[in-house]
């Protein structure tokens, strides 16, 4: 009987991991489109809450399907906007760009490997 139960237990988790490597491609259209708005002084404030509040997301869900570097790569810029949006104006967002295409670039990987 538990022999059954963590079968279903595996297939579950197997179409939950299927389902957020399935989300990711749209993800990636979202932070690119976010990070273009870095590059503009008028939008880049804004750019970074929203890019922080998807990284959070990212990085909740990603111990959970199998994917902790990206899930370190996601905490880490959230952790660093946090650091940018506290300190001076303008904003220096290169790092934030940086780690975003770190992260971007790990999510790539993991919808070609699938």
């Amino acid at each position: 009987m538990d022999a059954d139960k963590s079968a279903v237990l595996q297939a579950g988790l197997a179409r939950i991991r299927e389902r957020f490597i399935s989300s990711l491609d749209d993800r990636i259209e979202e932070f690119c489109a976010l990070s273009e708005r870095l590059e503009d002084p008028a939008t880049e404030e804004s750019a970074c809450l929203e890019i922080r509040a998807q990284a959070h997301k990212l990085h909740g869900i990603c111990g959970s399907v199998g994917q902790p570097r990206m899930g370190a790569l996601a905490a880490q810029l959230e952790q660093h906007i946090d650091t940018v949006i506290a300190g001076p104006r303008p904003l220096n967002t290169d790092f934030v760009d940086e780690l975003l295409n770190a992260l971007l670039d790990e999510m790539e990987q993991s919808v070609d490997a699938s």
